[in-house]
């Protein structure tokens, strides 16, 4: 820890990458557990639906009921809970400590916002399940909008099954959530926070740091991007409970803590108010 201190607090530009750990400890299930995922969705099971299945825009077509049930439930879920303590000693950094920061994160639950970071300083590279897009992609001029209506359309928790599915209002298709999905070729980039991604990339340059949270490297899009960080010189610190998510970056400092308390201990020690 006191390494991680030392280079966080020298550092003027960081990197925060995020992936389902961070938002584990908040009540958001990572679904990459089978025991855990049958145990919320018992239903599935006796269909053999997994979550790959799901989070696929082949669903949306073929059983679109099933499809929207499982991210409703996302929705209501992310809605009855809260980001935890480790997303404030964050912002506390990026409010209060480094001159040049960002948020790349794999997450679809907008917690980053939610927990007050500026919508500028945040790259949801994997979409929100608060935007929804229309199933035609780019041929809709509808393409993708802001919706936090909970409930967003009737759920059958027994059966999960959903009712009075969300329609576009241009074409009149199915809509679906903004999620880069698995399989997906119609997911529609969100250009906005791609732009200003890239803008902090050219004023920050490689960051003095990256710090790598929750990824357990199953889905690597954070760690492969700290792997082309780190060889140009960023030093990247890893944050996760699993030893075995190192299998992918080798950090220069390995954290082996769930974010909520590496953060607030970090923050904590570099004497940041929260």
């Amino acid at each position: 820890m006191n390494k991680a201190v030392d280079i966080i607090g020298s550092a003027r530009s960081c990197l925060f990458l995020t992936s389902a750990g961070m938002s584990a400890e908040s009540g958001i299930p990572t679904f990459r557990d089978k025991e855990g995922y049958w145990r919320n969705f018992p239903a599935y099971k006796n269909l053999k639906l997994e979550a790959v299945d799901l989070a696929n825009p082949r669903s949306f077509k073929t059983r679109p009921s099933h499809a929207w049930a499982f991210y409703e439930w996302r929705r209501r879920n992310a809605k009855e809970n809260k980001p935890h303590e480790g997303y404030t000693a964050i912002n506390s950094l990026i409010d209060n400590h480094f001159e040049n920061s960002f948020i790349h994160t794999t997450n679809t639950d907008g917690y980053h916002m939610t927990s007050g970071t500026s919508a500028d300083h945040v790259y949801e590279i994997h979409g929100s399940i608060w935007r929804l897009q229309c199933m035609a992609g780019l041929g809709c001029s509808y393409t993708y909008e802001e919706n936090e209506d909970v409930p967003l359309c009737g759920l059958d928790y027994d059966m999960m099954t959903a009712s009075n599915l969300p329609m576009c209002p241009k074409c009149g298709g199915l809509l679906r959530p903004h999620v880069l999905m698995f399989g997906d070729f119609d997911y529609v980039e969100h250009a906005y926070q791609y732009n200003n991604f890239r803008d902090f990339l050219e004023r920050a340059g490689i960051p003095d740091v990256a710090i790598l949270i929750g990824s357990s490297g199953s889905v690597p899009t954070n760690d492969y991007l700290a792997v082309r960080l780190q060889a140009s010189g960023c030093k990247i610190i890893t944050i996760n409970p699993d030893e075995s998510s190192l299998r992918v970056c080798k950090p220069d400092v390995y954290i082996q803590s769930g974010a909520r308390a590496a953060m607030t201990e970090i923050v904590r020690e570099l004497r940041i108010k929260i």
